[in-house]
């Protein structure tokens, strides 16, 4: 076996080592299901994290007895539940998918731009006229001749002239986006297990973007959107509208993320801001700054496991429930460092070390 990748020693994922006693009987609503209809599929997304939970979740199973195999990776894993196949389902790519309405939820009139001849604020920035750290006051305002520096792409920014801002309602929070998708699982699946640890959206930048326009939360974004790029262009498809009237921030370009992600892209100057889940570990392996919702702007949501519950034994849905608890947002992020990346273990060996480190299989003889 070899040894996971430094900075690793607490992720990792998957099942190699039969646990002790891991056969018991079949109970709970799905103990009707025989045990020689066939194996158990796991379905999950194309992304290599969901391909690595998946994988957890299929050797998990067989730990426990339960006859499990991966499905061939799905788009849309969330149709593929049912019939003996549980699906691995983002519940915030899916609301996305089939539900964006739903998810941005109502979003009011924008107010009136303020006039040009506004004076600036106590609060507003000496470098920009933007706000200042820590304050949200939505109607700040700054001279039109203040100077307009250069962001990290490039582009002048705007004169950090804010906008009046409106109240508007929160984005879905993970219980309420669970809602949202629940309407639209295949007929006779529910959700039976879902992750502890939460998805939530969030806009990213660097430490030296943050520092040059005194950034710490999206309302700091309020009159310094209008020629700054952002990424990846999938988010802005559904997030343009909540950031333009509720954060001030009407961004002047969505780029596709390059080679190395969005992440790389805001190191590297490609672009000035990412959306990015806060579980991703690209954030803490560039220094990078998260900026603060506390008016949950932007939505967040679950990875929910969704099955017939009469369709699959009752130990898998009893398996698959205690795994999906040991989903915290330490270990959701662990499944994104181990599948990915020039460190990246192979699947068996990643999915073996992040069930041991979560306490969900006994570690090997000379485990290091």
């Amino acid at each position: 076996m070899r040894r996971a990748a430094p900075g690793w020693a607490a992720a990792s994922l998957a099942l190699t080592v039969t646990l002790a006693g891991c056969t018991p009987a079949d109970s709970g609503p799905g103990a009707t299901a025989s045990s020689t209809a066939g194996p158990v599929t796991v379905v999950g997304g194309t992304r290599p994290e969901e391909q690595l939970l998946a994988r957890v979740a299929v050797r998990h199973l067989q730990n426990h007895g339960v006859n499990a195999v991966m499905g061939e990776p799905s788009t849309v894993p969330w149709g593929a539940a049912g019939d003996q196949q549980v699906a691995i389902v983002d519940s915030l790519a899916m609301a996305s998918e089939v539900a964006p309405a739903a998810l941005a939820g109502p979003v009011p009139t924008p107010s009136p731009s303020p006039t040009a001849s506004a004076a600036p604020t106590a609060g507003a920035s000496p470098a920009t006229g933007g706000p200042s750290p820590g304050t949200g006051s939505p109607t700040r305002t700054a001279s039109p001749t203040d100077p307009a520096p250069a962001s990290p792409t490039g582009h002048p920014t705007a004169t950090g002239t804010a906008t009046p801002l409106p109240d508007g309602d929160p984005a879905a929070d993970a219980a309420g986006t669970t809602a949202i998708v629940v309407d639209h699982l295949p007929e006779g699946t529910e959700v039976i297990g879902e992750s502890a640890g939460t998805l939530r959206l969030q806009a990213v930048t660097t430490t030296a973007t943050a520092g040059l326009y005194s950034m710490e939360e999206l309302g700091d974004l309020n009159g310094l959107c209008d020629r700054m790029v952002f990424t990846p262009e999938a988010a802005g498809a559904l997030e343009t509208r909540r950031l333009e009237v509720l954060a001030g921030c009407e961004p002047d370009e969505w780029i596709a993320p390059g080679e190395d992600g969005p992440a790389a892209d805001l190191v590297t100057g490609r672009a000035d801001v990412a959306m990015l889940y806060g579980t991703d570990p690209a954030i803490a392996d560039h220094a990078l700054v998260p900026l603060g919702d506390p008016e949950r702007i932007l939505p967040e949501g679950r990875v929910l496991l969704v099955a017939d519950p009469q369709d699959v034994p009752g130990t898998a849905t009893g398996a698959l429930g205690e795994l999906a608890g040991q989903l915290s947002g330490e270990h959701l992020a662990e499944l994104q460092r181990l599948s990915a990346g020039p460190d990246a273990l192979p699947p068996e060996e990643a999915a073996q070390y992040w069930l041991v480190s979560a306490g969900l299989e006994q570690a090997p003889e000379r485990w290091f």
